[in-house]
C-alpha cells in the first residue's frame, strides 16, 4: 500500500511539473529585429529578424538559452532572453485559422 501511494504521489507531481512547462505559449519578440535562427547558436544560419507585432509560437524549450519556436509556418531557435510572453492562454498549436 506504501508503494502504491509513493508512486500515486510521484506521478501526480510529475504531472504538475510538466504541465507548468511554457510550450505552446503566444509570445513575442521582446526588442525589434530579433534573430531567429535555423540552428541552437548565433553564428548559425538567421532565418529571420522579427519585430514586436510578429506572433510566435513556442513549440518547446530546447535548454536554458534557447527555445524552438514557429512564425508564419517556419521552425527556428531564439534566444529565451529575447521572448517575452503576450498572453496568458495557451494556444491551440493545430488550430486552423
Amino acid at each position: 500500500m506504501k508503494k502504491l501511494l509513493f508512486v500515486l504521489a510521484l506521478s501526480l507531481q510529475t504531472a504538475f511539473v510538466f504541465s507548468a512547462d511554457k510550450t505552446g505559449l503566444l509570445v513575442a519578440a521582446r526588442y525589434e529585429n530579433v534573430k531567429m535562427y535555423r540552428q541552437p547558436g548565433t553564428s548559425t544560419e538567421v532565418l529571420k529578424a522579427l519585430t514586436r507585432t510578429d506572433e510566435v509560437v513556442v513549440v518547446r524549450k530546447y535548454n536554458n538559452n534557447w527555445a524552438i519556436v514557429t512564425s508564419n509556418g517556419q521552425v527556428g531557435y531564439m534566444l529565451t532572453s529575447e521572448l517575452t510572453q503576450t498572453k496568458p492562454q495557451m494556444v491551440r498549436m493545430f488550430a486552423k485559422k
